[in-house]
């Protein structure tokens, strides 16, 4: 029973990692998509792995005497989980769900549903950011408005509106939501983040229209100020590689052999992971019968 649970979620593991590797050789529209699709992708898959692992080792457990082997049963957990398996499945199921709350719960806060709100905060440190919600509240610091021209000033606010715009605080939920409930996923995440700036980047050039100007402006930015964690900011991760991208030309749109790919491989991890959801249908069915 426990392989059948562990290899597929395994199999949709690796399958993520290599799709999620090519992310900075995506346009960054498409590795965003790519990325997130995958990270939702195996938390669909390890979720029920982690909890039916978890309540087949519960119920086994001589404490309840029998009394929850209806449960296991219903799982097709026959047979005692070994404690180095079940133990840590459950403290990640209680964890993950544990994170996962905080995670929505610090969402909530920070969310403001006011469209094209600036808001210039009275701090030394030059940063600048968006808040999640619709259309975006961007915050400004006075430090960063007074090392900055007026060009430079609207390429910031250019980039922080396209991340209100495009609801990027959503992509940037969901890594948030998969790393909680599966810590390895928070590399993945990291190139999702990565993947939504140069998103921004893109999409500031195209109302600028000048690519070395936005890059010098990110390279100044990030040279003066700080970038608050877990936020979209400006002078957010990977600046060097984001610079570099910005001085070369714009990439060529997918070839369809590419994407094809790239949508058999997401199309492969998402059925190895909906083959977990099966192992659910027979608690369901207990709790539930017809």
């Amino acid at each position: 029973m426990i392989p059948s649970l562990l290899i597929p979620l395994l199999i949709a593991l690796g399958l993520a990692v290599v799709v999620t590797a090519t992310h900075r050789r995506l346009p960054p529209v498409v590795a965003a998509h790519t990325v997130t699709i995958a990270l939702a992708v195996v938390a669909f898959a390890a979720v029920p792995t982690f909890w039916i692992v978890s309540l087949g080792y519960v119920a086994h457990l001589p404490v309840f005497g029998g009394r929850l082997d209806w449960c296991a049963n219903a799982f097709g957990v026959h047979e005692p989980i070994r404690f180095w398996v079940g133990a840590p499945a459950l403290v990640l199921a209680i964890a993950g769900i544990l994170r996962a709350w905080a995670v929505v719960n610090n969402y909530r806060c920070l969310r403001h549903d006011h469209p094209g709100v600036v808001e210039i905060a009275n701090h030394h440190t030059p940063f600048a950011f968006t808040l999640p919600g619709r259309g975006g509240h961007v915050v400004l610091s006075t430090g960063l408005v007074a090392i900055l021209d007026d060009a430079e000033r609207a390429v910031v606010l250019a980039h922080e509106h396209a991340h209100g715009r495009h609801r990027h605080d959503r992509f940037l939920l969901t890594a948030q939501l998969t790393a909680a409930v599966m810590p390895p996923l928070r590399p993945l995440a990291s190139r999702l983040q990565f993947s939504l700036e140069r998103w921004a980047d893109e999409m500031t050039v195209a109302h600028c229209g000048d690519r070395g100007l936005v890059a010098r402006t990110l390279g100044k930015v990030a040279l003066h100020g700080v970038s608050p964690a877990g936020a979209m900011s400006f002078a957010g991760l990977g600046v060097p590689a984001r610079v570099a991208a910005l001085l070369s030309p714009p990439m060529l749109p997918l070839r369809s052999g590419v994407h094809a790919a790239l949508w058999a491989a997401i199309t492969l991890t998402g059925i190895i992971a909906a083959f977990q959801i099966h192992h659910l249908l027979g608690l369901l069915t207990a709790l539930c019968p017809t």
